[in-house]
C-alpha cells in the first residue's frame, strides 16, 4: 500500500490555489465537486501516484449539514487527513480490526470532472480512536484513471510523518514511505516545489469525520 494523497481544507477554493500558486509556483487544476458534499477540490500532483487535494466549500451546492459549511468555517488553510490506496478494502478492514481500531462501512464514491470524465472509487473510513485525521482513511481507485496522472506537478513528497500514538504504527505497517514519530509530534508533510521545500505540520488534524 502506498501513499494515496494528502489533504487540505480551506475556506475559500480560489483564493487557495492563487495562494498556493504563489508559494510554490504551481497552480493547482480544478478538480470538480463532490455531488451532495457541499465541497468540491483542486489537485496537484506529487508525482509517484500521490497528490494534493484542496478542499473547499462549493458555492453552488447547498451547505447546511455538509463539510462545505463546515470548511466554510475555517480561518485559514488547514491540513486535514490523508489517504492510503489499497486494491483489496476487505484486507485493509481485517488488519485495522487485528491492530484495535473500527473499519468503517466500505462506500461508493464518484464525482465528474470539468474536463467530462468521471470518476468512481470506494473510501473506507477507520474509527474506533480519537486520533482525528492523523489516521488515514483507504482508497480503491478501481478502474479510474488517477488523479495525480493528470494534476500539474508540483513536486516530489519528501516526508509524511505521523505521531505513533494509539497503536497507529501497527495499523501502518504495511503502507510505503510513511514515517512514525514521537508520540508528541505533530503531522508533517514536506514537498518539492520550484520556490523550494514547502512543509505543513498540524498537531491534531480533525479529519472528516469518518
Amino acid at each position: 500500500m502506498k501513499i494515496d494523497h494528502v489533504v487540505l481544507a480551506v475556506p475559500e477554493l480560489e483564493a487557495a490555489m492563487v495562494e498556493f500558486a504563489e508559494w510554490t509556483g504551481t497552480r493547482p487544476v480544478d478538480g470538480g465537486p463532490h455531488p451532495g458534499g457541499g465541497t468540491r477540490n483542486a489537485l496537484v500532483s506529487f508525482g509517484d501516484g500521490a497528490y494534493l487535494e484542496i478542499i473547499a466549500p462549493d458555492p453552488e451546492q447547498e451547505l447546511a449539514g455538509t463539510n462545505g459549511e463546515r470548511f466554510a468555517a475555517l480561518g485559514e488553510p488547514t491540513l486535514l487527513h490523508w489517504a492510503v490506496r489499497t486494491s483489496n478494502l476487505q484486507d485493509v478492514a481485517n488488519a485495522a480490526r487485528q491492530a484495535g481500531f473500527a473499519p468503517r462501512p466500505i462506500r461508493d464514491m464518484a464525482r465528474e470532472t470539468p474536463a467530462g470524465g468521471r470518476l468512481e472509487w470506494q473510501l473506507m473510513g477507520i474509527g474506533g480512536h480519537q486520533l482525528g485525521g492523523l489516521v488515514p482513511f483507504f482508497i480503491d481507485w478501481q478502474r479510474s484513471p488517477h488523479p495525480a496522472d493528470s494534476a500539474p506537478l508540483v513536486g516530489a513528497l519528501t516526508t509524511l510523518s505521523v505521531p505513533d500514538r494509539a497503536g497507529l504504527g501497527r495499523l501502518l505497517a504495511e503502507v510505503e514511505d510513511v514515517e512514525l514519530g514521537a508520540s508528541d509530534t505533530s503531522m508533517t508533510v514536506e514537498f518539492g516545489s520550484k520556490a523550494g521545500l514547502r512543509c505543513w505540520q498540524e498537531l491534531a488534524p480533525k479529519g472528516f469525520g469518518f
